[in-house]
């Protein structure tokens, strides 16, 4: 169960990345940057909410390990 949450903290974490560097595009007139936006404006102006969603998950991944271990 830890592994899929860190998986999923990955790719949120991902996510935020992608739609940052899209937004640092937008001025600029990137095709792909554009694309991206169009996709999500919401992320595209914040994309700290996925940032913080990765976080979150990655905080309950290392709760799950280091109850599996303890239990285990």
């Amino acid at each position: 169960m830890a592994g899929l949450f860190f998986l999923l903290a990955l790719l949120l974490g991902g996510a935020a990345f992608l739609f940052r560097q899209a937004a640092a595009e937008i001025p600029l007139g990137t095709s792909w940057a554009v694309e991206v936006c169009s996709t999500s404006k919401l992320f595209c102006h914040d994309p700290q909410y996925l940032a913080y969603a990765g976080g979150a998950l990655l905080v309950i991944a290392v709760g799950f390990k280091l109850g599996s271990l303890a239990n285990g």
